[in-house]
């Protein structure tokens, strides 16, 4: 993607999209507009007053603080280019994170060109253009995160992560990735891994192996709110497998570690579960009258399997908890 196209994707976004996306949209244009013409040679005063006054219309969020910051960033005219590249990034973190991968995809290529030397900014690039199916392009550019970290740091680590799940075989090259992660000693890019396989074995049937994949992906995980993360993931693959009780262990950790959001969604969750086996007990302890940010449909099926993982679950949370 050009630079020049960025302000226009998110242009293009605002006019045939409606509602509160359209809004957003229409304000990160004006915004790109602004730095793009910044590193060209200047912002006029009108258009910085003009995509101020529509950032300012929208509701108080992180989207809203890091669009303010950029205008602060270009409004004396100059641009500290591996400044507003980061800022960027985390622009296009949280619209990731609110699924506008399109809009994400927009702000990361323009950070890339700013800071065509950040590591961290290709792999976030590479990670997207993976998430929107381009392959190709996804493999260009964890192969460029990787050399620019030189070949052998974190981000060369995560990058070979990436580039694993976009191979022809990728179960088996994510265990090459963990184990070259385990030997340096990186216990983060070793469970990115690991919840990349786990994801990978899940797909292909292997509902076994993504269980224990993701077990070991929470013990490596070192922030609380990646293990809470990986427990919901956890929940959904036992709940397909028809393992009521190993699924509400796993939500019980996410309960004990997540944020806020993480642990309403398991509150619902561990509500729903309980209606499903017909747990009184569960139901009221559960039950919620705030509106759920998420809701949980369940797929809880009962299973005729005898080896179900519920005890190893409860010992492992215990161990966690420890």
């Amino acid at each position: 993607m050009q630079v020049s196209t960025a302000a226009g994707t998110f242009r293009q976004i605002s006019e045939t999209e409606r509602g509160e996306r359209a809004l957003r949209a229409a304000a990160g244009a004006l915004v790109l507009t602004c730095v793009e013409r910044a590193r060209s040679g200047g912002v006029d005063e009108f258009s910085h007053r003009r995509a101020r006054a529509e950032v300012e219309r929208l509701e108080t969020s992180p989207e809203r603080t890091i669009l303010l910051r950029l205008l602060l960033m270009v409004e004396d005219g100059t641009l500290a280019e591996a400044r507003v590249a980061k800022a960027l990034v985390a622009y296009a973190c949280e619209l990731e994170r609110t699924r506008r991968l399109a809009e994400a995809d927009a702000a990361v290529a323009l950070a890339l060109a700013l800071d065509g030397a950040g590591s961290a900014t290709a792999l976030h690039a590479a990670r997207l253009a993976r998430k929107l199916g381009h392959r190709e392009r996804a493999l260009a550019l964890y192969c460029a995160a990787r050399d620019l970290d030189g070949g052998s740091g974190p981000i060369a680590r995560l990058a070979a992560v990436g580039e694993a799940v976009v191979s022809d075989d990728a179960v088996r090259a994510l265990g090459r990735a963990i184990r070259r992660a385990l030997a340096a000693g990186d216990q983060e890019a070793a469970a990115v891994g690991l919840e990349e396989r786990a994801a990978a074995r899940r797909l292909a049937g292997d509902r076994g192996g993504a269980a224990r994949d993701l077990l070991l992906a929470a013990a490596r995980f070192a922030d609380p709110v990646d293990r809470a993360r990986v427990a919901h993931e956890l929940a959904g693959v036992t709940l397909a497998a028809g393992d009521a009780d190993a699924a509400r262990e796993a939500l019980q950790l996410a309960l004990a570690c997540g944020e806020a959001p993480q642990q309403d969604h398991a509150r619902t969750r561990l509500h729903t579960l309980s209606r499903d086996v017909g747990e009184q007990v569960g139901m009221r302890r559960w039950r919620s009258f705030k509106r759920p940010p998420l809701v949980s449909m369940s797929a809880y099926r009962p299973s005729t399997d005898t080896r179900l993982l519920a005890p190893r679950l409860l010992a492992w949370r215990e161990a966690m908890a420890r």
